[in-house]
């Protein structure tokens, strides 16, 4: 059994056993729009939790050949087809087979959202990912584990800022302790987010909410769930890619949510797109030059 086999023959085991996980929260995806003197923020989406505590059952087949003493002219028996896999069980083996794996990535909320761009290597805790907007592309870098945020000039001519001069471009803040994942996607206890810095850290997510989860003609996967709290409800419908190596390659959120928060009803939408490529590829960020300690 090689490596990925084990790992895949772990993970079905922790499922079939029902092991307790947290359920993923509800909330902000994550507030990216921090800067030193710039005061202008942007809201992420929320993309809330994900799918599945599902049990999962293989059939194993033996063909029997006949033997030697069977009489001339009587034609061998054909073999029982093996079972058809099921879909739960192609989303195990395609997290198990991303897992561990370095990868680009480019995250895209639509209806005006942003779009993140970087690349990430979770073996050795470093990676960036960057974020375009009108005055400044909010950028993080991962090195061995030390969190930099900072902005870079933009391309383009700057929109005129009412609130102050504006932060240093280039300058990036070195926050303390060690990191395993790009802030960018909070906990890692989102679709979203646990899809990124670790597509198989989707897995555990998944595991965390009651959802149902087929396959569409076209081969990818669909899942869809429901969350409900005191102050509203979210539906939530999503698609997983697979590509032809076997690991997740794209992931699609579609959600319709409602909350009662504010004294009255409000209502509305929010959809997003993961894209996972280039698996294996090298990841390397140099420190910047203008750095200055964060204190939490």
């Amino acid at each position: 059994m090689n490596a990925i086999d084990e790992r895949l023959a772990h993970q079905l085991h922790d499922m079939v056993d029902g092991e307790p996980d947290s359920a993923p929260p509800v909330g902000a995806l994550l507030d990216r729009g921090r800067r030193a003197r710039r005061r202008r923020t942007t809201t992420m989406v929320s993309a809330t939790c994900a799918l599945l505590a599902l049990g999962i059952g293989t059939a194993a087949t033996v063909a029997t050949m006949p033997g030697t003493d069977r009489p001339a002219g009587t034609a061998a028996q054909e073999a029982p087809r093996p079972a058809p896999v099921s879909p739960e069980m192609k989303l195990v083996a395609a997290v198990s087979a991303s897992e561990n794996i370095s990868y680009r990535m480019r995250l895209t909320y639509t209806d005006g959202g942003l779009t993140y761009e970087g690349a990430f290597d979770p073996k050795t805790t470093t990676g960036y990912v960057r974020a375009p907007q009108d005055d400044s592309v909010m950028t993080e870098l991962l090195i061995n584990g030390t969190r930099y945020e900072g902005g870079e000039r933009p391309q383009g001519k700057l929109p005129a800022d009412k609130s102050g001069p504006g932060e240093t471009y280039g300058r990036y803040g070195q926050y303390p302790g060690t990191y395993d994942r790009l802030s960018l996607y909070d906990d890692g206890s989102g679709v979203l987010g646990a899809a990124a810095p670790d597509p198989a850290g989707l897995f555990t997510a998944l595991k965390g909410a009651n959802a149902t989860i087929s396959e569409n003609p076209d081969g990818t996967l669909h899942f869809e769930y429901g969350t409900q709290s005191k102050d509203g409800s979210t539906s939530t419908a999503g698609d997983v890619t697979i590509d032809a190596d076997g690991r997740i390659a794209k992931v699609v959120l579609n959600s319709t949510w409602q909350s009662t928060l504010k004294g009255r009803l409000d209502t509305g939408t929010s959809a997003a797109t993961l894209e996972l490529f280039d698996y294996g590829v090298e990841v390397t960020v140099k420190r910047p030059a203008d750095v200055v300690m964060v204190k939490e």
